[in-house]
């Protein structure tokens, strides 16, 4: 076999192995999330507690992808992916085996570690297997589809399991699919023609403090924690409370000293220098970030509509098929925005196929495009030594710019919409509250629906009040 052949092959071994640990990864975190409500009843989470089954997620993964994405950089992105899956593994067993809520939450903490490390160098491994722009760029296309795919099957499989086995099943599935992605990746990819291995050139660990940038690091974790400890605690406790006040106000301080330090002082920064000077790479992100923000928030909140009009779990997961579908298929931004305009058009659980069935595939077909060109444009185009650090980067956006902020500021608005209505306890005041955060004027749009909404969108009523308590 010539080296070409063998070169060939090895690209798509990675390709075969590495998009589907961000389809378990994905997955995993839809599973968690549809299976809020037996994760309440079997543990006995109270409203408050509830959410730490998902923000101690969102803490870790937002707080290290940088870090991880600089780790695989510096010990090889194929060392940092198995290290990053074998915590995975052990976290989500943590998760499988604990009957207590501290347990939990420990083991989900764990989780976002492990996936910090996975995604950066899972993802730069997709782009340095490709040599070839054209083969790099349907690459990135394989990569976005598996993602799609685990957001939409995920809460499907967690509504199946956690209906028809029993909770534990949700975790017991991602480990056993990532135990064998491990082993088949340990088998593939430990290979000399596989790209990713550690560079032998440098010494790793006498410089490893300067070249992990350890007060840059620092500075990024904790302000980046703190940022989305203090909004996801404001959609619980509301926004006026001085402890939440007070942690917002340190995390924008230590990200600000994380700002000067990068500029100022760190060597080799973690947040690199290039990249402020790059404007097509800043805009790359700063856009991802925005369109990440309105796809969370507007499926965040389609969650809670569908189920206000008396949707069951696994109904609302399987009506949810459309977004993953059309996410495999790139197209325009602007059809995005027409998506979203019909999705604020839906007034009824009777509405979901003229309105939100071409709604969600309008806007994820805009939102899929704009993460697919980030992609390219900011990873595709990365040199080598830097893939793990831009990826990493480019996710820290996604997930803290875009997914925890746009969630948080769509659920204010939603809430204090529904507050003027009427109360968060009557339907359709919910209905304008969903409605106004994809921006409709819906005063006086909704005449003629209101009767097709009553109490018995509280049909599924576990799966309703769990999610309205982790706002």
């Amino acid at each position: 076999m010539t080296t070409s052949s063998l070169n060939r092959t090895a690209s798509l071994v990675a390709l075969a192995i590495v998009p589907l640990v961000f389809f378990v990864d994905i997955a995993n975190l839809g599973m968690t999330n549809i299976a809020l409500p037996t994760i309440q009843k079997a543990l006995g989470y109270d409203e408050g507690s509830l959410q730490w089954a998902l923000t101690a997620y969102s803490l870790t993964f937002g707080g290290f992808l940088m870090a991880g994405g600089r780790l695989g950089d510096i010990f090889g992105h194929r060392n940092v992916l198995l290290f990053g899956m074998t915590l995975f593994n052990i976290a989500t067993l943590v998760c499988a085996l604990v009957n207590g809520k501290l347990g939990l939450v420990v083991g989900r903490a764990f989780q976002g570690v492990a996936a910090a490390f996975t995604i950066p160098s899972a993802q730069s491994l997709v782009a340095l297997s490709f040599e070839d722009p054209a083969a790099r760029v349907k690459a990135f296309g394989a990569w976005g589809a598996c993602g799609s795919s685990g957001f939409v099957f995920g809460p499907i499989l967690g509504s199946v399991f956690t209906s028809l086995v029993s909770l534990e099943w949700t975790f017991w599935v991602s480990l056993i699919v990532e135990r064998s992605l491990k082993i088949t990746a340990i088998a593939l990819l430990l290979t000399n023609n596989l790209p990713g291995a550690a560079s032998t050139a440098r010494d790793k660990w006498s410089n490893l403090h300067i070249r992990l940038d350890a007060l840059g690091t620092f500075f990024s974790v904790s302000g980046l924690v703190l940022l989305v400890y203090g909004l996801t605690t404001g959609n619980v406790h509301g926004w006026d409370k001085a402890d939440v006040i007070a942690t917002l106000i340190v995390a924008l301080a230590l990200l600000a000293t994380f700002v000067f330090v990068e500029l100022k002082v760190s060597s080799d920064p973690v947040l690199p220098r290039y990249l402020w000077d790059d404007r097509i790479k800043v805009l790359g992100c700063a856009v991802a970030a925005l369109a990440y923000a309105m796809w969370q928030g507007s499926n965040y909140l389609l969650t809670l509509q569908l189920q206000n009009f008396g949707y069951s779990a696994l109904s609302t997961a399987l009506h949810f098929l459309p977004l993953g579908i059309t996410a495999c298929v790139v197209n325009f931004l602007d059809i995005g925005l027409a998506g979203l305009i019909l999705l604020s058009r839906m007034g009824s659980g009777n509405e979901y196929w003229p309105f939100c069935f071409p709604g969600m595939i309008l806007y994820i077909a805009g939102i899929g495009t704009v993460y697919f060109v980030g992609n390219v444009t900011v990873i595709g185009a990365a040199k080598e030594e830097h893939q793990g650090t831009d990826s990493g980067v480019y996710n820290m956006f996604l997930n803290v710019g875009g997914a925890v902020l746009g969630v948080a500021i769509l659920t204010v608005i939603s809430d204090s919409v529904a507050s003027d209505k009427g109360g968060k306890s009557n339907p359709q005041a919910n209905l304008e509250g969903y409605r106004t955060t994809v921006g409709e004027e819906s005063q006086g749009k909704t005449e003629g629906r209101e009767r097709t909404i009553n109490s018995s969108g509280e049909e599924d009523g576990a799966l309703s009040s769990s999610n309205k308590k982790v706002k």
